[in-house]
């Protein structure tokens, strides 16, 4: 019988779990070391996943005696107290019996069908990008970064190309395929029409080739659904994740600082605002509408002061504050989403000529095109207009920003060395930049799954 040190873990590992990259590793690595020669080990890379997900769960039902295996080591469990007996190591090996672990009388469903090949290594077919230009689409090789709460800066682990579309809509990826020569499509549930369905029997997409790109219906909401695609000796693989339409309710007021001191927003621009806003990067990135539910004139009178030329978020100093004069005026109403869609704060919009905001430690306000509140849902933003003229794309793209904040919330925690904006210049959620590209985990933030369908890659070890 060997020896084994006893590990520990800081946070739950496995389905629901915190799974922190160490506590995981340790898992992975403990696993491994109790695995028979016949099994393949885990990637002891720290990040979970339904391989480590399936082996915890063996693990539970055949030496833990779990009848339903929550797949989940928790700190002070049964599971980790076995990972931690060195008599393990045989009950795995051994074959279930009567005085071992219970097992599931329910005979055992046939595996589906498994690609033709093994994938790996295997000519890649190029992918393009999405016919309609639109973003919501992530290729690879990705970014040196992940981007997320953990701010890893390790290169991810992956495979294939990623889109969003929208539920009840189509979106199309251009391959580069032989037109004239067949295309397989496989899935872990796919039927000889294209649909792919998840545990449950439920049908989530439909896909299928024409001419030399992949089309894409979303029918019910899902994660990073897999298809695997093959063509003459090549492969690509293709994660879908399909989205319901979510929508932000947004009230507008139109500041006036003083006597003929008052923003320049006239209501048919800022409609056009809301139009670029949804149709340029909203709807296409991760299908978020923004509706205006109404637009009102707010006078100097109203707000009881004048505000001068600068509107000042002080949120150091509170007397120095002046948003405090526009909150009064704010409104909320819960907008009806699909039952799929998670309820949004509702956003209460006060265009102003220009405006300043106090970091925290300095003294001296910094000047903004834009902030939210997101505890309250509350965003001020300038005109940016100059002379006669409106920037309305420059508005939609700082509206959308945002609303970004208010929609991912703490994605980008306020620690050492993490900012609280996306470091990619290109990237909408940049804090000073000019793009307006979401990133795919700003995406699953902003509009986020609810079911997680089962996805396991027969080939990963």
């Amino acid at each position: 019988m060997i020896a084994l040190p006893e590990i520990r873990i800081g946070r739950s590992v496995g389905y629901r779990g915190q799974n922190n990259i160490a506590d995981v590793r340790t898992v992975q690595e403990r696993l491994n070391l109790l695995l028979d020669d016949t099994r393949v080990p885990l990637v002891e890379d720290g990040f979970y996943g339904p391989l480590t997900k399936g082996m915890i769960g063996d693990f539970q039902n055949k030496v833990v005696g779990f009848f339903n295996p929550d797949q989940r080591v928790d700190p002070n469990g049964k599971t980790l107290s076995a990972l931690n007996d060195p008599a393990s190591k045989e009950k795995w090996k051994a074959s279930p019996n009567p005085s071992g672990p219970k097992v599931d009388p329910k005979p055992d469903k046939p595996d589906p069908p498994e690609p033709p090949v093994d994938p790996s290594s295997m000519p890649k077919i190029p992918i393009y990008g999405a016919l309609d230009g639109a973003r919501g689409f992530d290729t690879y090789p990705p970014p040196s970064q992940i981007l997320g709460p953990l701010q890893v800066k390790m290169q991810p682990s992956r495979d294939g190309a990623w889109i969003m579309v929208p539920e009840g809509g189509e979106r199309t990826i251009v391959l580069g395929i032989n037109a004239a020569a067949p295309v397989k499509i496989w899935s872990k549930m796919i039927d000889d029409q294209g649909h792919v369905s998840v545990p449950g029997k439920k049908t989530v997409l439909k896909a299928w080739i024409e001419d030399q790109s992949l089309v894409v219906k979303g029918l019910k909401p899902c994660k990073d659904c897999k298809i695997d695609l093959f063509q003459d000796g090549k492969h690509a693989r293709v994660y879908i994740s399909v989205k319901p339409k979510r929508i932000v309710p947004v009230f507008a007021f139109y500041v006036e600082h003083g006597p003929g001191l008052k923003c320049r927003v006239s209501p048919d621009e800022l409609r056009t605002v809301f139009q670029i806003a949804n149709r340029e990067i909203l709807k296409p990135q991760c299908n978020v509408e923004l509706r205006l539910m109404g637009d009102n004139f707010l006078s100097h009178k109203e707000i009881g002061r004048h505000l001068g030329f600068v509107v000042r978020e002080d949120t150091v100093n509170s007397k120095k504050d002046e948003w405090k004069y526009l909150s009064p005026f704010m409104r909320k109403q819960q907008f009806p989403q699909s039952s799929s869609a998670l309820q949004v704060k509702t956003v209460n919009l006060f265009i102003v000529r220009q405006l300043a905001s106090v970091q925290d430690g300095d003294e001296r306000p910094v000047k903004a095109r834009g902030a939210m509140r997101s505890g309250t849902g509350m965003c001020v933003i300038e005109d940016q207009s100059f002379g006669r003229k409106t920037r309305v794309a420059g508005i939609a793209h700082t509206l959308c920003h945002e609303v970004g904040h208010l929609l991912i919330e703490d994605l980008y925690r306020q620690t050492e060395g993490v900012g609280e904006h996306n470091p990619y210049r290109d990237a909408l959620m940049y804090k000073a930049g000019s793009g307006n590209k979401l990133y795919r985990v700003e995406i699953e933030a902003m509009n986020p799954t609810k079911s997680h369908p089962t996805t396991v890659n027969p080939f990963a070890t």
